[in-house]
């Protein structure tokens, strides 16, 4: 437990370094947290998949990262606000298809490792580029949208935890996480949701130089709490299709680079998909 709570700060503080760095210093140290993960993340899903199935293709995995990235930059620079993911998504067609047929014509390679390299692109690279995109939203809705994202996830998995432990009871997923209940789950939304309302807090009082949606503040609340309340859901089902591939793959965690908390996948795989929800659901608030 010690142990647990050391990283637990150390992690914490990784956090609030890449908010507080990003908000005040250059937008860059977001970036750099993000390419950071998805390299860190993407490889531990390539050793996974290799202790059960056939193993990926990590230099085509690393590639992308970068490759995407570069995409994305210039495609958001260029092309338009809100277009560099479809950069991504474009790196993602060509690297993929080069990848199948240098599988193809290997001798060594099969189309079985480049169905596990195409895994390892998707899951978490290609997520990883909607929480990139949050970072080339407009100033005013860029803070906030960064502050959700690491808000929302942190007490949503802090609330499931600490209501679940507390309250045990029924199962939530007992085929895929026998661990989390249904407790858990609705703690994880009041978290969630206690997430957001602390960014509408802080962008209520001008801090961080966060800005209010416009609409008028009943409105502004309720998209608060949706993010909230959405999020908190997207961050659980992350959490649960993590599982399901450790499951597939016959892991316990996916890596020990965060003693006590697993890997690197371990600690976004549901901010991740969070990141998901604020990209979509704020890029129709700025329409």
């Amino acid at each position: 437990m010690k142990t647990r709570s050391i990283t637990a700060i150390f992690i914490a503080i990784i956090y609030v370094g890449t908010v507080l760095l990003s908000v005040y210093v250059h937008d860059v140290f977001f970036d750099i947290f993000v390419l950071l993960v998805a390299v860190g993340g993407s490889m531990e899903v390539c050793r996974a998949v290799a202790k059960k199935f056939s193993p990926a293709v990590d230099i085509f995995v690393i590639l992308y990262v970068f490759l995407g990235y570069i995409a994305f930059f210039f495609t958001e620079k260029y092309a338009g606000e809100g277009l560099g993911v479809a950069g991504y998504f474009g790196v993602l067609a060509i690297m993929a298809s080069i990848c199948f047929i240098y599988c193809g014509a290997s001798k060594r390679k099969t189309m079985r490792n480049a169905t596990s390299t195409l895994l390892a692109m998707i899951y978490p690279v290609t997520i990883l580029s909607y929480m990139l995109g949050l970072n080339y939203f407009a100033p005013a809705y860029r803070v906030c949208a960064i502050l959700l994202i690491f808000l929302v996830s942190c007490l949503t998995d802090t609330f499931a935890y600490l209501v679940g432990s507390l309250l045990k009871g029924p199962k939530l997923c007992p085929k895929i996480s026998p661990k989390k209940t249904v407790s858990g789950g609705v703690g994880g939304l009041l978290g969630g949701v206690g997430g957001a309302m602390i960014v509408y807090a802080l962008a209520r009082n001008g801090l961080l130089h966060a800005q209010l949606f416009t609409s008028g503040q009943i409105a502004t609340v309720v998209h608060f709490v949706m993010l909230g309340l959405l999020g908190a859901v997207f961050d659980q089902a992350g959490d649960l299709i993590a599982s399901v591939l450790k499951r597939k793959c016959e892991i316990k965690d996916y890596g020990n680079l965060l003693p006590g908390h697993g890997g690197v996948l371990d600690r976004i795989d549901g901010m991740m998909f969070v990141a998901v929800l604020c990209y979509i659901y704020m890029s129709f608030l700025m329409l």
